[in-house]
């Protein structure tokens, strides 16, 4: 029987020059030794579940439970003040109340690396790396040419193929801004995006409109929805036509 493939990492580095660099610093000098355990055992937190942590009540308190001495309150000031410095990305944090940062994720990947798994998405900061390093060419060969041309036909297609696309995702992001919250930057437009790629437009429109019948209007209970309906493999072309009742659904 294959062992299960575990979602967080057994480590993580810890840099030699943590208790200098100025935010672990400025942590110190505010919250004293205190400040600086819970910072600690916040990144443990983070890695022991993967790359983010989803930050409610239980996770403060049980947090503080950890520091001998520490409140709730004392643990969320210190998370406020460590959101406000960049450890953690705001954006995120204030759209999702996630805990995770690009760093973090990147050294996750690192870890990972030789795991038989998907790349993960939710909550994932896309960074463009796909930055274009210099080449030289000894032999510049009719071959080569050939080779460029089918480069730029093929570019030419992708870009017409994405402008297609942003036409068909455009009615998704119309219907979440309209009925959940405006979206608002990169985290959340890339986790709709991905929702968008693993289920197509339609299906996202439906989780959406069933989270608003639900009353539910959140990232997090459409992420659910989804992953319920991958997990159960709903045949969504089945499902039974709603009941005629009127909510307020723009799409």
């Amino acid at each position: 029987m294959a062992r299960p493939i575990k979602d967080g990492i057994d480590y993580f580095p810890f840099d030699v020059d943590f208790a200098t660099n100025e935010k672990a610093e400025a942590i110190m000098g505010e919250f004293g030794a205190k400040g600086t355990l819970i910072f600690i055992y916040l990144l443990s937190a983070i890695y022991r579940k993967g790359y983010y942590l989803q930050w409610t009540e239980l996770a403060k308190n049980q947090l503080a439970n950890r520091v001998n001495g520490a409140t709730g309150e004392l643990v969320q000031q210190v998370v406020d003040r460590l959101v406000a410095y960049g450890t953690f990305n705001k954006e995120l944090f204030n759209s999702a109340e996630v805990l995770t940062s690009q760093r973090i994720q990147g050294t996750y990947l690192d870890a990972t690396k030789r795991r038989k798994s998907q790349k993960p998405t939710l909550y994932w900061i896309n960074v463009d790396n796909n930055h274009r390093n210099g080449v030289v060419n000894v032999d510049i060969n009719t071959q080569s040419k050939v080779k460029e041309r089918k480069v730029n036909k093929n570019k030419k297609e992708q870009e017409e193929k994405n402008v297609v696309v942003s036409d068909n995702y455009k009615k998704v992001f119309d219907c979440y801004s309209d009925n959940i919250h405006p979206v608002s930057g990169e985290i959340e437009v890339n986790t709709i995006t991905e929702w968008i790629k693993d289920n197509g437009p339609d299906v996202v429109l439906k989780a959406i409109n069933a989270a608003v019948k639900q009353n539910k209007r959140t990232i997090n209970y459409i992420n659910g929805i989804l992953n319920n309906w991958q997990t159960n493999g709903v045949d969504y072309a089945d499902k039974p036509k709603p009941q005629k009742r009127h909510y307020d659904i723009s799409c």
